[in-house]
């Protein structure tokens, strides 16, 4: 007959392994057994399950204990890639001792965002854009995914938000994210008064730097325009985050502000992200995947408003007055960040395969000569003369070395120049304007 235990005999100790893996994958759990007894604990099985359909029932075997000794054991945790990943008790049994714990953070399971990363050296990580209105809570979302991104049990607040002291609203910010080959781009808010110069232009080409304020004149900071050309491409925006709040929808001023501007950044195919909705809904917060009636409405509201599809929008749902993460919350973030990944990554392929069709090699300017050519295969006329003939002369096509190029030469390749160029006519071109 088997003896019986309590937790008073028994001590289960549950750690997850740190170590991330993707959505879908199979994860570690590291189990302690604590041997209170004077007795020796058979070698059985210890059995995980869950009600949850995302994990599955799994087990692993524990060896003999002897009295008041540990044993420490490694279980694979099985899932079930087809069911959508969810906050589930796990429960582990053990001798007829069980001991129930939640799955782990969800940073555990950013393994995927870590492979999603560009493949050319002047880009090494993507940008995300992130733009909308003023007040949509931009600098929220990116405290959020802070946090998502996180060993810390405690929300993160590293950007200002809410028109604090140390907002970022007015100046353009980059976040470069732990682990991940991701920046962040922080914005000021679209108004009618903001973006008439072409700001969003240059902000999508890279061609302003971190730190650059919303009221700087181009004509007064030519220098630093000039100097910071030549890392332009690691500035450029492979993809935007569109932040709109709900309020916003019924709004017509604001709504005519939205498809403008929207329709400019439409060639990157935005992500639509509605913000503010737990002010019409507070159940969102609780589970930001299962929307409402209320808030699916709003997101066939807008999917009409800028003829997108509904799969293109999202609700933000951020950390406000939490002291601890949230699973439901990360995992809303993460389910955003994904996807702009994704796209960010068909952006940066498109870009690229249109580029090397249009100029598939750039060569160097570093030399002013030509290679010579390989010898030709004979001719004709070379026959002609082996056989005694006397031919036409034939013109010189030995190879000269090329004119003196019309501007002193540097050792950038050519397209980098003529984007120097085209920053120096348009700097004038503001000259100009502000002379008129």
């Amino acid at each position: 007959m088997q003896a019986s235990y309590t937790t008073d005999d028994i001590q289960i100790d549950v750690r997850f392994v740190d170590q991330k893996v993707a959505l879908g994958e199979n994860f570690f759990m590291s189990i302690t057994i604590h041997n209170e007894t004077n007795r020796i604990l058979p070698a059985t099985r210890l059995v995980a399950s869950s009600t949850s359909g995302y994990v599955r029932r799994c087990g692993v075997e524990v060896p003999q204990i002897p009295p008041y000794q540990d044993s420490k054991v490694r279980l694979e945790v099985r899932v079930n890639p087809a069911v959508s990943i969810d906050q589930a008790r796990i429960t582990y049994s053990y001798l007829g001792v069980t001991v129930t714990s939640t799955l782990p953070m969800m940073y555990i399971f950013t393994g995927k965002l870590d492979t999603l990363r560009p493949y050319h050296p002047s880009a090494p990580k993507y940008n995300l854009l992130l733009f909308g209105i003023s007040g949509a809570s931009k600098s929220s979302f990116m405290n959020s995914v802070l946090t998502l991104l996180s060993r810390d049990f405690q929300p993160i607040h590293r950007v200002g938000v809410g028109g604090g002291t140390h907002h970022n609203s007015r100046q353009l910010a980059r976040v470069d994210l732990q682990g991940v080959p991701v920046s962040l781009w922080d914005t000021w808010g679209l108004t009618p008064y903001t973006y008439h110069n072409g700001d969003l232009q240059l902000l999508l080409d890279g061609r302003l730097p971190s730190g650059w304020d919303m009221d700087n004149v181009y004509d007064q900071h030519r220098n630093r325009l000039e100097r910071e050309a030549s890392s332009r491409d690691s500035r450029v925006q492979h993809a935007v985050l569109f932040f709109i709040p709900q309020s916003s929808l019924d709004k017509r001023d604001e709504t005519d502000l939205i498809k403008d501007t929207f329709g400019q950044v439409k060639h990157l195919n935005p992500l639509l992200l509605l913000t503010r909705t737990d002010e019409i809904d507070v159940n969102i917060r609780r589970s930001p995947n299962n929307p409402s009636n209320t808030i699916t409405q709003l997101k066939h509201q807008a999917s009409q408003l800028l003829n997108i599809p509904v799969n293109r929008i999202f609700t933000t749902v951020n950390y406000t007055t939490e002291r601890e993460k949230t699973f439901a919350i990360d995992r809303n973030t993460y389910e955003i960040l994904h996807t702009a990944l994704n796209i960010a990554e068909q952006n940066y392929i498109n870009k690229y395969r249109a580029s090397s069709v249009q100029s598939p090699s750039l060569p160097s300017q570093t030399t002013t000569t030509r290679s010579p050519s390989p010898p030709a295969q004979p001719t004709i006329t070379s026959r002609i003369t082996a056989l005694g003939s006397q031919p036409k002369p034939q013109p010189d096509l030995s190879l000269k070395p090329n004119p003196k190029p019309k501007f002193k030469p540097d050792h950038r390749p050519k397209l980098e120049a003529i984007v120097d160029l085209m920053i120096r006519d348009y700097i004038l071109y503001q000259e100009r304007q502000v002379d008129i």
